[in-house]
């Protein structure tokens, strides 16, 4: 007859099981602790991001170019948002958001950014930089505000140059700043400007 032993496993068995499961509920309470940590993490995260891209756009315009040029380059153009009645003005004469260069020709003309960007458009009604018009006296217009080869014999002016955006609108504000106005541009001289500006 086999003695009579307690049953040691039972024993042993209860308060493991106990142990596990407050391990699995530990473990569960930190998982999910650390899950609302993340996710504060990632909503503080997102919030200074929206933050950061609603600051950027309030006081800079961004534009795509070709990233193609005769050489490589950057394919963002990002110039500062003007916040002017005349840029407003310009703005609803283009029926659009300004681009980047538009922004930037509002910066460099001020409060005859609207004549400005509407001379633009009737000399070059694409907006490109890289572009070129024959005249029939022989002479090249040239870039986005077309400034006429006549104007390559100023000391550092060259035709590379001129086909950067903002190298032709610096040199077209030149011109308007000596001359006090837009006399330059044929399109002012003969009212071709006016159709681009809205009544």
């Amino acid at each position: 007859m086999a003695s009579a032993q307690p049953n040691t496993r039972s024993y042993e068995r209860g308060p493991t099981r106990k142990k596990r499961s407050v391990r699995k509920a530990l473990s569960r309470n930190a998982t999910s602790g650390n899950t609302v940590v993340v996710g504060m993490l990632l909503l503080i995260a997102g919030a200074v991001v929206v933050y950061w891209a609603l600051d950027i756009h309030a006081r800079y315009t961004l534009s795509l170019q070709s990233p193609l040029r005769l050489h490589l380059q950057w394919p963002l153009v990002v110039a500062h948002r003007v916040n002017s009645e005349e840029a407003e003005q310009a703005r609803l004469d283009q029926r659009r958001p300004l681009t980047a260069y538009q922004q930037y020709t509002c910066l460099k003309f001020g409060s005859a950014c609207r004549v400005a960007l509407a001379i633009q458009r009737a000399e070059n009604p694409e907006g490109k930089c890289e572009t070129y018009h024959y005249n029939g006296d022989g002479t090249l217009d040239w870039g986005y505000f077309q400034i006429n080869t006549v104007h390559l014999q100023r000391p550092g002016v060259n035709l590379r140059d001129l086909l950067d955006c903002r190298a032709n609108i610096d040199f077209a504000y030149q011109l308007y700043s000596e001359r006090k106005s837009f006399s330059a541009w044929s399109t002012y001289n003969n009212g071709t400007y006016r159709k681009f500006i809205r009544r």
